[in-house]
């Protein structure tokens, strides 16, 4: 169902201004405006979250295994929820099941900070509270990604998924430095009254996105759940781009991303800096990801989508390998913004093709599928966690790194349906 201009399109005195913006041209679309506001917030708190409890672990056990335990727990949902989250998507209302999620969240996030500011903080609170969000995460992942794709008009699709790479992406860079800044200004109790009030901030935005769309899918609420999630999978590995997308997407969240849990280990025992430095570092990713991603937006001219794609993602992981042995700050952080323009190349690309490809009804269930491929990462943040315990973080990060430039060359030369897909 279509909305109307009153309730999805920019009052006309800003109209021209964003029309003139080609690099925005999406947010012309009132209810996208909203929910990628929103998205700031959530993407903030996701990164925010990682740094500061990660390095509360650290802190409380000295342990990079146990540390790496914090992300293994935030991102384990995403393997075992994700897939089913995204069938849902497809059988109801996306807003709905978004707002169940943003409330999950926010009880969470203040329940924590309660027990923080108690004092009666246990490691494994830590892991519960983890997973708890990650269950949401795993619900926002393809959920809100299919939605956008329904509050958008097709001339707008590369657009509006840049710009949400560009708000992750984006606020890789704040949250990491954010966190690292709170930690050594007010502490994890501080910290966590800031989390606290971005999610209740980021559900009143939620809760002004419509409940109407451009593009209604076609919801199918008596076909089960298990059958549902057989299609998106056969749907999914039946076409070759999208078959592409799953493969990358698995061997790079299995060996590579996993790194980034590791980054307090770099800064305390490598580098040899603290949490302010460590969040300054950490989110270099970010703000390359953020430049990557803002070129993306405002290109008009990009067609071949998978090639971009998978030269994102070896750039990034060559990269991570480099950096998994330098001993100097600048240079650490000069590499992981490099890592940062890959990254933009590989998370745009992901969501867009993934959403271009798949047919309206099985828009959200192919995100889910996606989203089954991502949830390697838990399991490869603990391997690589328990690896470092053995031979180190830089070697644990480089090898890992050099695998999966191995195993990219192998999908460019095997796989060649992803690197010819065009739009």
């Amino acid at each position: 169902m279509a909305q109307d201009d009153q309730t999805n399109q920019v009052p006309k005195g800003r109209r021209s201004w964003y029309a003139q913006a080609y690099i925005l041209h999406s947010l012309q679309q009132r209810d996208w405006r909203i929910l990628w506001l929103a998205g700031h917030i959530w993407h903030l708190t996701f990164w925010m979250e990682l740094i500061v409890l990660g390095w509360l672990v650290l802190e409380m056990t000295g342990s990079p295994f146990l540390m790496s335990l914090v992300g293994t727990f935030r991102l384990l949902p995403l393997g075992i929820f994700g897939f089913f989250f995204g069938s849902m998507g497809d059988r109801f209302p996306k807003r709905q099941l978004l707002v169940v999620a943003q409330v999950t969240n926010t009880f969470v996030t203040v329940a924590l900070g309660t027990i923080l500011f108690l004092d009666v903080i246990h490691v494994w609170q830590i892991y519960v509270a983890c997973f708890m969000t990650g269950c949401a995460w795993a619900a926002d992942f393809p959920i809100r990604r299919a939605l956008i794709r329904e509050l958008i008009p097709e001339r707008s699709v590369v657009n509006a998924m840049s710009l949400d790479a560009a708000s992750l992406t984006g606020m890789n860079m704040g949250g990491r430095l954010i966190g690292g800044g709170l930690l050594a200004l007010i502490g994890v109790g501080g910290s966590y009254i800031f989390l606290s009030l971005c999610y209740v901030l980021g559900l009143f935005l939620l809760l002004r996105v419509s409940k109407r769309t451009l593009h209604e899918s076609s919801r199918i609420r008596q076909e089960s759940v298990v059958n549902g999630l057989k299609q998106g999978l056969q749907y999914c590995l039946s076409d070759p781009a999208l078959r592409g997308v799953l493969i990358v997407t698995f061997g790079f969240n299995l060996l590579v991303s996993p790194y980034m849990m590791l980054t307090p280990v770099f800064a305390r025992d490598v580098l040899i800096v603290g949490p302010i430095l460590l969040g300054l570092m950490a989110g270099m990713e970010g703000f390359g990801a953020l430049i990557g991603a803002i070129v993306l937006a405002s290109a008009s001219n990009f067609r071949r989508l998978g090639l971009i794609f998978l030269l994102g993602t070896v750039i990034v992981s060559c990269a991570i390998f480099v950096f998994s042995f330098s001993t100097i700050y600048l240079l650490s952080c000069t590499l992981l913004f490099i890592a940062g323009l890959g990254l933009s190349g590989f998370a745009t690309m992901q969501t867009t093709i993934t959403t271009t490809i798949a047919r309206v009804d099985m828009r959200a269930r192919a995100m889910g599928v996606l989203v089954l491929a991502i949830g390697t990462m838990p399991v490869g943040i603990a391997y690589v966690g328990f690896l470092a315990s053995r031979v180190g973080a830089p070697m644990a990060v480089g090898l890992n790194s050099l695998v999966c430039v191995a195993f990219l060359l192998a999908v460019i030369a095997f796989q060649p349906g992803l690197r010819r897909f065009s739009v």
